[in-house]
C-alpha cells in the first residue's frame, strides 16, 4: 500500500470502528505474496471481506496484473475493490466486487459501474449495511444474486 493508499487505509479503520456496525477490521500486510487484498473486514453477520483498497485522483486506477489475477480468481467470494477518488470539492468512494476488476483496469472508473457510491466520512454506515447484506456471486450463472436495500 502506498502512502496514499495508508492514509486512506487510516481514516476508513477510525471510521468502521466507530460505527454502531462494529465491524473487526485487519490491515493485511504482506509483500509475498502479491496480489492479497489490502483488508480484510468481518461484518456483523460474520461474513468475511477481502478489500483492496485504492486511490485515484482521476479515470485511471493503478491496478497490478497480481491483484487483477486474484480477483478473477475469487470472482464468486466477498472480495471487492474499494478506491477513494479525491477531488478539491469532495472525495467519493467506490465500491466494486471483484468480478468488476478486470475492466475497471483495463477502462477506469468512469466506464465501469460501481456497486456503491459513497462519501467516507458521512455514508459508512451504508458502506458497512451494503457488505453486511451482500451476497455471494452466482458461480453457475455469474451473475450477482440481488442486494438489500440499505
Amino acid at each position: 500500500m502506498n502512502q496514499t493508499e495508508s492514509s486512506f487505509w487510516k481514516r476508513l479503520k477510525k471510521r468502521l470502528e466507530s460505527s454502531y456496525e462494529q465491524p473487526v477490521v485487519t490491515r493485511v500486510e504482506n509483500s509475498s505474496t502479491p496480489g492479497i487484498p489490502d483488508v480484510i473486514l468481518c461484518d456483523s453477520k460474520k461474513n468475511i471481506h477481502l478489500i483492496e483498497l485504492k486511490v485515484t485522483k482521476g479515470n485511471k486506477v493503478n491496478i497490478s496484473p497480481h491483484q487483477v489475477s486474484f480477483a478473477t480468481r475469487h470472482h464468486s467470494a466477498r472480495v471487492w475493490m474499494l478506491i477513494e477518488k479525491q477531488s478539491t470539492d469532495q472525495n467519493q468512494c467506490y465500491l466494486y466486487r471483484s468480478n468488476s476488476v478486470m475492466k475497471l483496469a483495463e477502462l477506469g472508473i468512469k466506464e465501469v459501474q460501481p456497486d456503491l457510491i459513497f462519501d467516507l466520512a458521512q455514508d459508512a454506515e451504508t458502506f458497512l449495511c451494503w457488505l453486511k447484506n451482500s451476497k455471494k456471486l452466482d458461480t453457475l450463472h455469474e451473475r450477482s444474486v440481488k442486494t438489500a436495500q440499505c
